[in-house]
């Protein structure tokens, strides 16, 4: 069955503890608002009271300020109501009345019936009473003092506040449902469709589980002898529940319950007294031995809590040790964490060390190898064999210096490359620190590790540079001892001429065997050429070569030393490649160098067996001495411009420590750029949040023309103070929308002048079009927390002031 649905108020009124709480729970359960702010359960009333603290905090107040106990406990038959209150009653409607279907519950309501029919013209309620038995049992149970001294007040207040309600149904009926609360315990969904059907709402739904028969003492046991003692002494208060039983509201198929009147006794018995006397005498008995229990409970309840208190402490110590180790823990996780960092990259530096190492042993190993086959060779060959073979050895040693060099220079190369990637990096993290800051931060703290790995590498070039001028100056004193080696063969040119013949001939074999090499060991084609020319010339000339082999030798250690000062500049130069993170370029070029030397190693070998088959030619070639000596001049023109090419890598060094120079200039360059641009940054986000407000104020104004149009539109035939009107309120509501609340009250109360409705009225155009306003924008409105808000408070109370003050006026 279902109702025509409207907007009620529903109030629940009764004497206390006759179930209101209960019957207001249910129909809270079933849709109806009784208040946001209610009063918190308590030890006798775990469900809660369903109070609203507004309306109980308001009947108190009334109370008080009449001299009466604001508790209710009363008996006086009228209250007046002073005009201050009346205002305070409206501000508590206007309040509370945000819900189609709303009331409240509170006892006292009871003692104000009639003032809050006059307030509420269209308000119904619900009127419920208990049988005096119960609700005096249950006031006691309460402990509540005043019935202490005056345990008959209890009876009396019965009679008091049914009184009220009997005389308010009676000039109401029609706005009332009057019912026992057991009847509403018994037919709990007949009650609620009674409701329903007298006052056209629609409830339904409700918790069917929220009377609980263990909480609500609603029988007094059939032995009891305290009907009889009420009748006896009150019989007034049974002939009024004889009246409410015949009056009140029961289901039709329902049998009238007239178990209750079985209890009452003609008069008391005797043994009545007697048997209270006996009880109390028991329970005095039973209170000793409860009070004896609670105050061992109570001393062992303060041993646990020394005893908690100790065991706080020590869990507070504990914990405070326990924070302590964490972060100790957590140091050294850090530490090891970084340990293990240091140690992964020191094994990978030792790996690759190792390698390298491993390799130039394999060299070493292979070059004494060979320096032994030499040996061995030398043994075997004539003087003038030996003293050839030591002037190879030397000139191979230099060939493998200029290799050296040839192959430093090719570094410095590639290092000046990689300083232009490099410097490419730099800008690419420069056009990335409009992206992020973090990125920037990782990227300078990189840098800030190459800067000291250049601070290293520069140190080390240093120590390179010196090593450089000692060498360039033993380069000088090699030259020289060439030259005189030049002046001496010179001498034996003429000589050399009758082997001219032979020397061609040679020469054609050796050129044949020359094709035979890659284009990319010319160079050292051209040396062994010229040191097989030289051995004819020294075969020839074994006098001059004894004095020259003591040069040589001298020449040759010296050469050693360069070596190994080659070999540190080697060294040094892999350290700087470290520093670039470029090790697996060094090592690709190591190995390819390693290659091109066991490559070189075995055509020497090849050429070593072809110069001992040759030996007899060379013999014939005597007279090829003009020819030899001009290779030696060309074996000058090449030694000359080894050393303009080392000229050239050393200032392809400073070069390189220039470029390094302009490098941290270019990181300290982009270091000012981020934080000029990090200025900037900040700049732009002030500058858009200005925007931002602009665009809103924007906004906002054009909202407000387009509502200004369609209200012009729509409302022609209206005044232009209708217009005003909605003008204002829709800017209030924005106000609104924006938190804006004292802008929005001061646009309302600018309202009130283009509007002669009543207040209430108004309110409630206010609410809706709050409400349709925000429908249309697609945004959420709660009108609990506008009603609520400390603004509407005193806008509702201005309103009322005025409204008053012109009901004032018209009387007058």
């Amino acid at each position: 069955m279902t109702h025509k649905t409207e907007k009620s108020t529903l109030i629940i009124s009764s004497m206390y503890s006759s179930g209101s709480s209960l019957t207001a729970s249910m129909l809270k359960s079933a849709g109806l608002h009784i208040g946001r702010k209610l009063m918190e359960e308590k030890e006798n009333n775990t469900q809660g009271y369903f109070e609203n603290l507004d309306f109980y905090e308001f009947h108190k107040q009334v109370l008080q300020s009449q001299g009466i106990d604001g508790d209710g406990w009363t008996l006086q038959e009228k209250i007046d109501i002073e005009e201050n209150f009346q205002e305070k009653a409206k501000e508590i409607i206007a309040k509370n009345s945000i819900s189609g279907n709303w009331g409240w519950k509170e006892p006292r309501t009871t003692l104000f019936l009639d003032f809050w029919a006059d307030l509420l013209p269209n308000a119904k309620f619900i009127l419920i009473y208990r049988s005096p038995w119960e609700v005096v049992n249950s006031l006691y149970i309460r402990q509540d003092k005043i019935f202490k001294s005056q345990p008959e007040l209890a009876v009396k207040l019965w009679l008091h506040y049914n009184q009220k309600i009997i005389d308010f149904y009676n000039h109401a009926a029609n706005r009332c449902l009057l019912t026992n609360i057991q009847t509403i315990i018994n037919n709990q969904e007949v009650f609620i469709e009674k409701i329903n059907q007298k006052f056209q709402t629609n409830f339904n739904n409700f918790d069917v589980n929220i009377y609980n028969p263990s909480l609500f003492n609603n029988q007094v046991s059939t032995e009891s002898h305290r009907p009889t003692i009420i009748d006896y002494y009150f019989p007034e208060a049974t002939e009024m529940y004889q009246e409410l039983e015949a009056r009140a509201w029961k289901p039709e198929d329902e049998i009238p319950d007239f178990s209750w009147q079985e209890k009452i006794k003609s008069s008391p018995y005797r043994i009545w007294a007697f048997q209270d006397w006996m009880n109390l005498s028991s329970l005095e008995n039973q209170n000793k031995t409860l009070l004896a229990e609670l105050e061992k409970y109570k001393n062992q309840y303060e041993q646990s809590q020394l005893e908690l208190t100790q065991a706080k402490s020590e869990l507070t110590q504990t914990r405070d040790e326990l924070e302590k180790y964490i972060t100790k823990v957590d140091a050294t996780e850090t530490k090891l964490l970084e340990s293990q960092k240091q140690l992964g990259n020191t094994e990978k530096v030792l790996a690759e060390t190792q390698g390298k190492l491993q390799t130039f042993e394999h060299i070493q190993v292979k070059f004494d190898q060979t320096e032994n086959e030499l040996a061995t060779a030398k043994f075997q060959l004539n003087q003038t064999q030996t003293e050839l073979r030591e002037c190879q050895s030397k000139l191979q040693h230099t060939e493998s210096e200029l290799k050296k060099y040839q192959g430093a220079e090719k570094e410095f190369l590639e290092t000046k490359s990689k300083l232009h990637e490099i410097q490419g990096e730099l800008v690419q993290y420069q056009s990335q620190l409009h992206q992020t800051q973090e990125e920037l931060e990782q990227y300078i703290y990189r840098v800030q590790e190459t800067e000291s790995l250049w601070q290293k590498s520069k140190s080390q070039l240093e120590k390179s540079e010196e090593l450089l001028d000692k060498f360039n100056s033993q380069e000088k004193q090699n030259q020289a001892e060439l030259g005189k080696t030049k002046q001496n063969l010179y001498e034996t040119q003429t000589k050399l001429k009758i082997c001219l013949h032979q020397l061609h001939q040679t020469q054609e074999d050796w050129e044949k065997d020359r094709s035979q090499l890659t284009v990319s060991e010319a160079m050292l084609q051209k040396f062994q050429s010229q040191l097989q020319e030289t051995k004819l010339v020294l075969a020839q000339s074994n006098s001059q070569l004894k004095q020259i082999e003591a040069q040589e030798q001298q020449t040759q250690s010296k050469l050693k030393e360069k070596e190994t000062r080659l070999q540190q500049l080697e060294a040094e130069f892999k350290e700087i490649k470290t520093s670039q993170n470029e090790w697996e370029i060094s090592k690709s070029q190591l190995h390819k160098t390693k290659q091109e030397w066991q490559r070189s190693q075995l055509q020497i070998q090849e050429l070593q067996t072809e110069l001992v088959e040759s030996n007899s030619q060379l013999q014939q070639t005597e007279t090829l001495m003009e020819k030899s000596h001009a290779q030696l001049q060309q074996t000058k023109a090449l030694l000359t411009e080894f050393q303009t090419q080392l000229h050239q890598t050393d200032e392809e060094r400073e070069n390189m420590q220039m470029q390094l120079q302009e490098t941290q200039a270019v990181l300290q360059e982009v270091q000012t750029q981020w934080r000029k641009t990090e200025v900037l940054l900040q700049q732009s986000q002030s500058q858009q949040q200005n925007a931002q407000k602009e665009l809103v104020a924007t906004k906002s104004e054009l909202e407000k023309l387009q509502y200004q149009q369609a209200i012009l539109r729509n409302s022609k035939s209206e005044g232009e103070g209708k217009t005003e009107y909605q003008m204002l309120v829709w800017e209030a509501w924005f106000a609104y929308q924006n938190d804006n609340l004292a802008e929005m009250q001061e646009r309302l109360q600018k309202s009130l002048k283009y509007t002669e409705s009543s207040r209430t009225e108004i309110v409630m155009e206010w609410l809706d079009s709050f409400a349709n306003f925000s429908q249309t924008k697609g945004i959420e409105f709660d009108s609990e927390k506008l009603t609520n808000s400390e603004e509407w408070q005193n806008l509702m109370k201005r309103a009322m002031r005025i409204q008053n003050k012109v009901l004032v006026g018209s009387e007058k």
